[in-house]
């Protein structure tokens, strides 16, 4: 496969939360590379909330998929799904994983590292509860430097995405010499 050099990337993510579409555009230029990127609005395909690798990954690859359906013009489609999957003790770690799809069909996903949950959200979980509705309320009337950390990883779940973005792109590009 030739070389691309300097050519800038067209990115078809399957999703438009900016929070998601920031962090993409956080690896893209830690990288050095220019893209343009496209926000779509897509369907995972599996439930909101995944409590499991395999679902997590699944909606992965269905938001790249279903992003590079709805913009055929661009290189590749790359899709972003935050999940959750019990460890061996029956308790929740939170993870990411992101998944590149391309004209060629082919699959590229990496996952990051897992995150064991506090106790807060693994009743939550546990429960049955959508997360999201109560992860703002914890500890809120702390102000203490990990209980705060602990919230906003939770919340934006930045570390998480940055890495497994930054994994796939990194062996998708390589792997295709861009």
């Amino acid at each position: 496969m030739q070389k691309m050099g300097k050519k800038i990337l067209v990115i078809a993510i399957g999703t438009t939360y900016p929070q998601k579409i920031e962090y993409l555009q956080f690896v893209l230029s830690e990288i050095g590379i220019k893209a343009n990127i496209i926000p779509v609005k897509v369907e995972s395909g599996i439930s909101e909330q995944p409590l499991s690798k395999d679902a997590t990954l699944k909606g992965s690859v269905n938001r790249a998929r279903e992003a590079l359906k709805k913009i055929p013009r661009a290189d590749f489609g790359l899709g972003i799904e935050v999940g959750y999957h019990p460890n061996k003790q029956g308790n929740y770690e939170m993870f990411c994983c992101t998944s590149i799809t391309d004209k060629n069909n082919v699959i590229q996903s990496c996952f990051s590292s897992r995150f064991l949950l506090p106790e807060f959200h693994q009743s939550v979980l546990k429960e049955g509860k959508y997360l999201g509705e109560y992860v703002r309320k914890n500890k809120e009337e702390l102000n203490e430097p990990v209980t705060n950390y602990i919230r906003e990883l939770v919340r934006g779940r930045r570390p998480l995405i940055i890495e497994a973005t930054r994994n796939v792109l990194l062996a998708y590009l390589e792997r295709n010499e861009y």
